[in-house]
């Protein structure tokens, strides 16, 4: 939800923005780009993965028409073929502060995985242009 919560914010231009976990609500949409597209931030963490609890989240729709940030997307019978994968991971062999004893000193570590032609492109320009080297 910290990553979605800043993605939210750089996207809509709203920092004050109020992004909260949609665990209970399954998924919270944000007006983006003057209106014209939404963004939807869902947590499937609670669905089985079965058809009918994807149902309600209209995700033909949304895979379609908007950005789709998805936690616990493996309880997803079916992806996207073109998208990109973020898993965020905390690296356990790395201190951020090893004076300090809990989760939030240690290094989170970021993979991110193309899935088709148009990802593959866009993580390559950014790494041409030196972007990808403010993630880490």
């Amino acid at each position: 939800t910290c990553f979605s919560r800043g993605f939210v914010r750089g996207r809509t231009g709203r920092y004050d923005e109020r992004v909260t976990s949609p665990t209970y609500l399954l998924s919270n949409s944000y007006d983006v780009d003057g209106g014209s597209t939404k963004l939807y931030h869902m947590d499937l963490y609670r669905l089985s993965g079965a058809e009918t609890d994807l149902l309600p989240l209209d995700l033909e729709k949304v895979f379609t028409s908007g950005i789709s940030l998805i936690e616990w997307p493996s309880r997803l019978n079916k992806k996207p073929s073109e998208r990109l994968e973020i898993t965020l991971t905390i690296d356990p062999s790395t201190d951020a502060a090893p004076e300090i004893e809990d989760e939030d000193s240690k290094y989170r570590r970021m993979t991110l995985i193309p899935f088709g032609a148009r990802w593959v492109e866009r993580l390559q320009f950014l790494q041409s242009e030196g972007l990808l080297e403010d993630l880490m």
